[in-house]
């Protein structure tokens, strides 16, 4: 029989841990509570108590328990990170689920996001709705969020049937696929791509399948680029194609859609598998039209949707995102293999097009190669990034250097 970890307050959370317990039961898989609780109040619920979690990081609870909430809290986080990865590397657990409000969440998510990709993750939670950072619940993970609709406050008609849902859910992931990502027999190759990308590396995705290997894409639009990269150095990949680094643009204004705090092009730094990178994406923001911070009366941009605009870097802009880009090219501390295009970086930007400005682009492509290091090399292939003839030779280029 399977079994669940159940992630859960057992002080404030009783009747819905029960319920959960039932329903999980009913799934033929056991429930194994595991309790996050930092109230005074005793619990007798958890099959692992807060003592035993707190023990992955060599606390007694009798000791700690004045703390703060926030030191409680923190200590919780860090301690039981450590107790469900223990749960899972020692197969004990086939999947987890929890339930709550912030504090839950909160405690629970930094647990899951210590697991693996494939590995089944549900978080029931009252912060997956408004205006809310989704990247706070499921970070670079596959958490599967459900919505609680309303509030915890014991069970009622709505709260039963979305727990229900969530843990008929993490049961059937459980009992019926794999559990984690298996890496396939054909060679793997990650691809970052987004929608102003999109011709270029879907012919790129074809030429590499065409010549035998596995492409995965990733949407570099503020966790696709460092999915792609934690995945790398896990050893998942065999080859990467770097094409669309637009999220060192978002890095740089420290705002818009494609922006995460997660630092591009640390894979460089850390991982050895044949890499090439180029430039997709560098000569625009794309950013809520209502918050971007300067007028964009002075300049070119499209409009994504009713709110969302493609924005055109201005020249020193521009310098500035190249100079950023080629710093961390230039830190790697390997050979860096660099394709540019002679004609636009993305759609949209030949001549006669919205967002041509080929001083833009002219001076991105001049800041890189001034500011390129003896490790970085250049290849200039001719047409726009968003281009099937250019897609093709990219895949190719990339293709030559692998050699599997």
């Amino acid at each position: 029989m399977k079994t669940i970890a159940v992630i859960a307050s057992c002080d404030t959370k009783f009747q819905e841990v029960q319920y959960m317990q039932e329903i999980l039961r009913a799934q033929d898989v056991k429930p194994l509570v595991v309790d996050m609780s930092i109230g005074p109040e005793k619990t007798n619920l958890a099959d692992i108590s807060r003592e035993e979690v707190f023990e992955e990081e060599n606390l007694k609870w009798s000791e700690i328990k004045s703390g703060t909430k926030g030191e409680l809290m923190e200590l919780m986080i860090s301690a039981m990170k450590k107790k469900i990865y223990r749960l899972y590397e020692e197969g004990k657990i086939a999947g987890v689920i929890a339930a709550g409000g912030v504090q839950n969440t909160t405690v629970a998510t930094q647990a899951m996001h210590e697991l693996p990709i494939g590995f089944p993750k549900v978080m029931v939670t009252t912060i997956a709705s408004g205006n809310k950072c989704f990247k706070e619940v499921v970070g670079y993970k596959d958490i599967v969020v459900f919505p609680s609709i309303v509030d915890f406050t014991g069970m009622n008609s709505v709260i039963g049937t979305i727990l229900k849902n969530a843990c008929i859910s993490v049961a059937g992931m459980a009992k019926h696929a794999d559990g984690q990502l298996v890496k396939p027999k054909k060679p793997v190759v990650g691809i970052t791509m987004m929608g102003i990308t999109n011709k270029g590396c879907m012919a790129a995705v074809r030429e590499l399948e065409r010549k035998g290997f596995e492409v995965w894409g990733f949407h570099a639009t503020g966790a696709g680029g460092a999915v792609m990269e934690k995945l790398a150095l896990e050893g998942k990949a065999d080859g990467i194609l770097d094409m669309t680094t637009h999220e060192i643009v978002s890095g740089y204004f420290e705002g818009g859609f494609s922006y995460g705090e997660y630092e591009r092009l640390q894979y460089l730094r850390k991982g050895h598998m044949p890499v090439v990178v180029s430039v997709g994406g560098l000569d625009f923001i794309d950013y809520d039209i209502r918050e971007f911070p300067y007028p964009l009366d002075q300049r070119k941009y499209n409009k994504h949707n009713e709110r969302l605009a493609h924005i055109k870097l201005k020249e020193k802009e521009a310098r500035r995102v190249a100079e950023l880009f080629t710093d961390r090219l230039n830190a790697a501390g390997r050979e860096v293999e660099l394709i540019l295009p002679t004609d636009g970086m993305r759609c949209d930007t030949r001549p006669g097009e919205a967002l041509y400005d080929s001083s833009v682009d002219d001076t991105l492509l001049k800041v890189i190669e001034e500011k390129a290091g003896e490790n970085v090399h250049i290849q200039y292939l001719k047409g726009n990034l968003d281009s099937e003839e250019w897609g093709i030779r990219a895949a190719r280029y990339l293709a030559e250097k692998l050699d599997i």
